[in-house]
């Protein structure tokens, strides 16, 4: 399968998730690079337009997803939300009849809200989600202990069965392709 997997990533996280996935896949990784990213208040001012839906401004964006025949959108949790990185995207690609597959990463591992949010903008803008999984990226907590790079890496190489069992289901179900059971 033909798969775009696009990700937005401040810390990290999301980005090693991500390598895992296209790993796991063979998708084609896209980051969405947000020009605000390195100034001074810009964590603050993204918050906030995450707590509040809006976009943000891309570097070099590329909105294109017609030549995929499947799109993986992934996003690190904000306060219960999407990055704006993300939110602009979705609100500038071509979206319609798109078979989508939601990847929330947050500092917990269950981000319904995030989920939702996401399935409710994509559907809006005609793309179909065929399913979701959640990752645990790194908790903001300077305290708690953050997974290796490795781990991340190898949680996105597990999410990849659950992405093509997503896309695929035909190849995955026990009758296998043909009906019969194998």
């Amino acid at each position: 399968m033909n798969l775009l997997i696009t990700y937005y990533s401040r810390e990290g996280s999301t980005a090693q998730i991500a390598q895992g996935l296209a790993q796991a896949t063979g998708g084609t990784l896209r980051e969405l690079v947000d020009s605000h990213r390195m100034e001074n208040g810009g964590m603050f001012l993204a918050l906030l337009a995450a707590l509040l839906g809006l976009g943000t401004t891309l570097v070099d964006p590329d909105y294109t997803v017609e030549p995929y025949e499947a799109l993986v959108v992934m996003t690190p949790v904000w306060i219960g939300n999407p990055a704006p990185a993300v939110t602009t995207f979705i609100s500038n690609a071509v979206l319609k009849g798109k078979k989508t597959f939601i990847v929330a990463v947050g500092g917990t591992a269950a981000n319904p809200g995030a989920i939702a949010r996401l399935e409710k903008r994509l559907t809006a803008h005609g793309a179909s989600v065929v399913g979701h999984g959640e990752a645990l990226g790194y908790i903001p907590d300077p305290k708690a202990k953050r997974p290796t790079d490795e781990e991340l890496v190898a949680e996105g190489v597990l999410l990849g069965e659950t992405v093509r069992q997503a896309f695929e289901p035909q190849l995955w179900s026990p009758a296998g392709p043909s009906g019969t059971p194998e």
